[in-house]
């Protein structure tokens, strides 16, 4: 409610924030408007904490009602969220015990407040020593003594952190624990908990070590506790959850520990994301993984003596995304995952997923969150796909030391890791796994598109390597390639533009395509409606075969012939890459180049 300026204070001589509230434009009561202003200006003063941003002088100019307070200048939480990847462990804590202890202190007043607006844009970060205060009481009520100042019409809380009771018009301290419950989980798995039941193809909300391998199981039900639909459920305080959330983190113990471990491989590009599924010791029968002094699998008890397969044994790669020439950003996105299959009937054998997706423009050509589009594409396929193969999904149901926590014992029975396993399934489920991925990627940004009002779009091919296959899932027109000595280069998928119609129906010459303004227009991509069409393709491969993804900007520039010419050549394929994202750039570079090359070993 109402804005927020930096001004200067000139009798003080500093800078301050300045919130006013424009009476003459204002659609709410102006008495109510009026008192909701006096009420923060009074809670803000009368709650003096590290913690909480106080307000300084309060008063009202004509039709303008102000609020003066402490100019807060190291951002919000809500702006480190926004990548959407979870926080550093240790940070994220730090910045739940400030949270918990400004909320403990909002509740601490004799009038029991309740601040009913905990999310991560009313948490600034302070800029001398980047603890988390706590802003905007212009919503908070104290349960004694005090009037609501309900106005029919109004939601009091923010959709996606408000708990059910309080949306329901009963708002209490434990509905504030809800919100920091919310918060929590959004910090430590970098996904509102709507979002990752979406991204997770799941039926029920994913435990957030599910979702970030940094965490162990044991902090899973003490946020669940915090976001008990029951508000009795819940933690008594909010110091109670930091501290129960502390001790959970501190907890180590032989089930904490992921059956595979991700490594995510650094890159100077925000546009690439590199991940190696490793486990430690893995059995040669079973795939899984063992301490690395065992000499038998504690699984299937098969010797260790054997080597197992090497990850990098499916090929070598290399990889570019370039922002192009004449483009302002680079809107691509790049995925290579290797690792080790165990889910399939054995041996355990490696696996490598690529993916690349190209975000599209908005409306009239403006920017609408392509990149944002094309990371979500690829990362949603990545966390489908690698759990089916690798195995690399946490089972919440085991007992972990420490005390128990309010809930736990409701949340120990979503899922058992003792169940009997069922009988691996065959080679043929590959590709329908790797459809799903692209049609979940679909679901997330039409949802997100939906929930926030946008109109991101973004193309994706992905490509699985097994054995000696490959399985290709495509829509939109990021294409995939194959090149063998004496059969040269050939497209594997097919285009979904208006152009490429156009072609398949004699319309329009081949070679005309690559200047038809009609090449840019998709009728087939990620987030345009619920359902989409996604063309699944498979080829077997040998040794020494090359694999090309890549996204227009590179087909657009360097037409077929030139790019078999480059990838004949052979040699590394990161200097194929290189030389194949070169050559686009030297042709007028247009717009973003990506490519993905591998050589089959």
């Amino acid at each position: 409610m109402g804005a927020v300026y930096r001004a200067s204070d000139t009798f003080e001589m500093k800078q301050v924030a300045l919130k006013v509230l424009a009476l003459v434009h204002s659609i709410m009561d102006t008495e109510i408007a009026v008192e909701r202003f006096r009420r923060e200006a009074r809670y803000a003063h009368q709650l003096r904490h590290p913690n909480i941003v106080p307000v300084i002088n309060f008063g009202q100019d004509g039709n303008l009602l102000y609020l003066e307070m402490p100019l807060v200048t190291g951002g919000t939480l809500k702006e480190l969220l926004k990548a959407e990847h979870p926080l550093p462990t240790l940070q994220a804590l730090n910045y739940v015990k400030d949270m918990a202890a400004a909320i403990d202190a909002v509740h601490a007043h004799p009038q029991q407040i309740v601040h009913r607006d905990i999310k991560p844009s009313n948490l600034l970060i302070h800029q001398d020593d980047g603890r988390l205060v706590l802003a905007d009481f212009g919503i908070a009520r104290a349960m004694q003594q005090e009037k609501a100042l309900t106005q029919r019409g109004w939601s009091l809380g923010t959709e996606h952190y408000i708990a059910p009771e309080q949306e329901q018009g009963n708002a209490q301290p434990s509905s504030d624990i809800y919100a920091m419950g919310v918060v929590v989980y959004q910090m430590f798995t970098g996904l509102l908990p709507f979002q990752a039941v979406i991204r997770s193809h799941a039926a029920e909300l994913p435990m957030p070590s599910s979702l970030n391998h940094a965490l162990p199981p044991s902090v899973d039900p003490v946020v669940m506790c915090a976001m008990d639909i029951e508000p009795e459920n819940r933690f008594e305080t909010a110091g109670a959850f930091a501290e129960a959330l502390e001790n959970a983190l501190k907890t180590e113990s032989l089930y904490s520990a992921p059956t595979v471990t991700s490594t995510r491989v650094a890159t100077s590009s925000a546009n690439i994301i590199v991940r190696m599924m490793t486990p430690e010791n893995p059995c040669t029968k079973c795939g899984r993984e063992n301490r690395s002094s065992s000499r038998f699998c504690r699984h299937c008890g098969h010797s260790l003596d054997e080597t197992a397969p090497v990850i990098g044994d499916i090929g070598q790669i290399g990889y570019v995304s370039d922002r192009g020439r004449k483009a302002v950003t680079n809107e691509d996105m790049l995925l290579i995952v290797q690792g080790l299959c165990i889910n399939l009937e054995p041996p355990p054998r490696p696996f490598a997923l690529f993916a690349v997706a190209d975000g599209l423009l908005g409306p009239q050509g403006k920017v609408a969150g392509g990149h944002e589009a094309s990371r979500l594409a690829v990362e949603t396929v990545a966390d489908v796909v690698v759990p089916l193969l690798s195995g690399n999904q946490r089972s919440h149901s085991l007992q972990t030391p420490g005390n128990a926590t309010p809930g736990r014992q409701r949340l120990s029975g979503n899922s058992s890791s003792r169940a009997l396993r069922t009988p691996p399934p065959t080679e043929a489920v590959l590709g329908q796994w790797l459809r799903d991925g692209v049609r979940q990627a679909n679901q997330v940004i039409y949802h997100c598109n939906a929930d926030y009002d946008a109109t991101m779009g973004s193309t994706l091919t992905t490509a699985l390597m097994y054995k000696n296959h490959l399985y290709v899932a495509s829509v939109g027109d990021s294409r995939a390639y194959q090149f063998r000595s004496g059969l040269g280069l050939r497209c594997l998928t097919r285009d979904h533009t208006l152009a490429a119609n156009l072609v398949e129906a004699n319309l329009l010459d081949p070679d005309e395509l690559y200047d038809s303004a009609k090449r840019d227009q998709h009728y087939r991509y990620l987030g345009h409606d619920y359902h989409v069409t996604v063309d699944l393709f498979q080829c077997e491969v040998e040794p020494g075969d090359f694999i090309l993804l890549c996204t227009d900007g590179l087909w657009h520039m360097v037409r077929d012939e030139r790019q078999e010419a480059i990838i004949a050549r052979g040699g590394d394929p990161q200097n194929i890459a290189r030389a194949l994202v070169d050559a686009a750039n030297n042709s007028g570079g247009l717009g973003n180049v990506s490519a993905i090359v591998i050589r089959v070993q």
